[in-house]
């Protein structure tokens, strides 16, 4: 089989999914928030709320202890219907989304917009003082997500409210323009945050950026941290006077590429590395002749 008759490997394109899948980071995701909805639900009392402690302050940016709520507000939200449209919206948009660029990736961008979002109204608000202002709330990285599902897959028709077909590209655009028009209005919801989402959707989208050297650095890290606490060596089958001989760098290489494809998508790979498997493909297929 060539590398581009691989299924993970062909033209961006949407692919029917299944309508629940218990494997993928976005019913993960969702399972979480709803969780902490939960346990916020069932253990608050007047003295003290789930929901107050892992929400995000504006001085929380400057002090270290409380960095966590960069990441711990995105999963608390202020009623069941705040988590309701956060939760379908990453259920019907983000699982194409997650199918493009794989679990891991998916997982780095969620994350690094939550963090990225929360800062970023952080600093709008620190010279605020006579404001109680808090966060809470995935709506920042959702409307991120929500951004890549469009720029991925302009021409997709969604059914908006279930009877309405619309273009992916006119719901951006409509997801801007209400956001914009509505941070007019109020205060009281964080529409500078959703459009920070978008925003951070844009520049990963049309950057060509990739996080995957996170998620390398670290398997790489634990793997060499494993092999010396238990200190595995590494027997070559010509030393050991018999076998098959080892595969070549090119071998190896490519061997490396489709397994990071298949665990992160193939939006994972540098430009190197897909002209390399692009060079090494038609290598095969010549030898095959």
């Amino acid at each position: 089989m060539g590398i581009y008759d691989r299924d993970y490997y062909q033209a961006d394109q949407m692919r029917p999914l299944r309508p629940w899948d218990n494997k993928s980071m976005v019913t993960l995701l969702i399972f979480a928030n709803v969780f902490v909805h939960v346990l916020n639900f069932v253990f608050t009392s007047p003295t003290a709320q789930i929901a107050n402690f892992l929400s995000l302050y504006p001085e929380n940016l400057l002090q270290p202890w409380g960095w966590f709520r960069l990441v711990s507000y995105g999963f608390v939200h202020g009623g069941i219907f705040h988590l309701l449209f956060n939760m379908l919206t990453l259920y019907f948009l983000g699982r194409q989304v997650e199918d493009k660029y794989g679990r891991a990736e998916f997982l780095r961008v969620y994350l690094l917009m939550l963090v990225l979002c929360g800062i970023g109204w952080c600093l709008l608000r620190l010279n605020a003082e006579e404001f109680n202002y808090k966060l809470l709330g995935a709506s920042g990285a959702v409307t991120g997500i929500a951004m890549l599902f469009v720029f991925s897959f302009p021409q997709a028709t969604l059914m908006l409210y279930g009877i309405l077909p619309v273009k992916a590209w006119v719901l951006g655009i409509g997801i801007v323009v209400m956001n914009v028009i509505s941070s007019w209005d109020t205060d009281n919801v964080a529409y500078d945050v959703h459009l920070m989402g978008a925003g951070l959707a844009a520049i990963y989208f049309f950057g060509n950026f990739n996080l995957s050297f996170m998620g390398d650095w670290y398997a790489s890290t634990q793997t060499k941290l494993k092999q010396r606490r238990r200190g595995f060596k590494v027997h070559r089958p010509e030393e050991l006077g018999g076998g098959e001989p080892p595969p070549s760098k090119d071998e190896q290489e490519a061997d490396r590429l489709l397994d990071k494809i298949h665990r992160q998508g193939k939006d994972s790979l540098t430009a190197r590395e897909q002209k390399f498997l692009e060079a090494y493909s038609r290598k095969v297929r010549e030898q095959r002749r």
